[in-house]
C-alpha cells in the first residue's frame, strides 16, 4: 500500500475515534468499571486478555463500540502488518480483523488474543489473494491449453462474472501478470484487480456445477 493511501486509512480512523471519545458517553462496562473509551484503550496494554476478552464478550453480545476498541487497539499492529505487505492495503487487513473480532472463539482461546487476533488476520489476507490458474475451478473440456479460458467465457454467459471482471482473471491467471503488472494493463489499481480476482474467483467456484453444463452442452 502507498504511503498516501495508509496515511489517508489512518487520518479516517483516527478522526473516528476522536469523534467516538467526544461523543459516546462512558461504557458501563463491569470489567474496567468508570472508565473513558481512552482508559479503557490503556489498560489494554496492562492486562491485555481480560481487557480484550471482556470487549469480545460485549462485542458478540451486539454491543459494535466494544468491537470498534478492539479495532483501534489492534490498530497499530496492523499498521505494520500492511507496511510490510507489499500486495495488500491497510483496508484489506482492516476488513479481515473486523471478521475475527466478530467470529472470534473466545470460550476456546481466551488467552494470547491480540497475538491470536493479529495471526488470523494475516492469515485471512493471505488466503484472499490471487494465486494461479488452479484456483479457477476445474471443468472438463476437450483442450486442456484452453481450459481457463473456456471458464471465464461460460463465467460471463452465465452472468456470474462481467466482461472486465473476465479480462482481470484473464491478465493475472492465465497472463501470469501480478496484480502491480496487471495494474497497468488493464489501467486501475493494484487493489482493484485484488478484488475482482477475488470475487470473481469466488463468483465461478460457486456455480462450478452450471459450468460443467455449460461446457458439457
Amino acid at each position: 500500500m502507498t504511503r498516501v493511501g495508509l496515511s489517508h486509512t489512518l487520518t479516517a480512523l483516527n478522526a473516528e475515534w476522536a469523534e467516538l471519545q467526544h461523543s459516546s458517553r462512558p461504557p458501563a462496562w463491569g470489567f474496567v468499571p468508570g472508565a473513558t473509551l481512552g482508559e479503557v484503550l490503556a489498560s489494554v496494554r496492562d492486562d491485555p486478555d481480560a481487557v480484550l476478552g471482556g470487549l469480545l464478550g460485549r462485542q458478540h453480545a451486539g454491543d459494535a463500540l466494544a468491537g470498534r476498541l478492539v479495532v483501534q487497539a489492534m490498530l497499530p499492529k496492523l499498521v505494520l502488518m500492511a507496511a510490510r505487505d507489499a500486495e495488500a492495503s491497510l483496508d484489506e487487513y482492516l476488513a479481515a480483523l473486523w471478521v475475527r473480532v466478530a467470529t472470534y472463539p473466545l470460550a476456546r482461546r481466551p488467552g494470547r488474543i491480540a497475538a491470536n487476533l493479529a495471526l488470523d488476520t494475516l492469515k485471512s489476507v493471505k488466503a484472499a489473494r490471487p494465486r494461479a490458474v488452479i484456483a479457477l475451478p476445474r471443468v472438463p473440456v476437450p483442450d486442456p491449453l484452453a481450459d481457463a479460458t473456456t471458464v471465464l467465457d461460460a463465467g460471463v454467459r452465465l452472468g456470474v462474472i462481467d466482461a472486465l471482471t473476465r479480462r482481470t482473471l484473464e491478465v493475472v491467471y492465465i497472463g501470469g501478470r501480478t496484480s502491480r503488472d496487471a495494474a497497468a494493463v488493464l489501467g486501475t489499481s493494484p487493489d482493484a484487480v485484488r478484488w475482482r480476482c477475488s470475487k470473481g474467483v469466488r463468483a465461478l467456484r460457486a456455480v462450478a456445477g452450471q459450468l460443467v453444463e455449460q461446457l458439457a452442452a
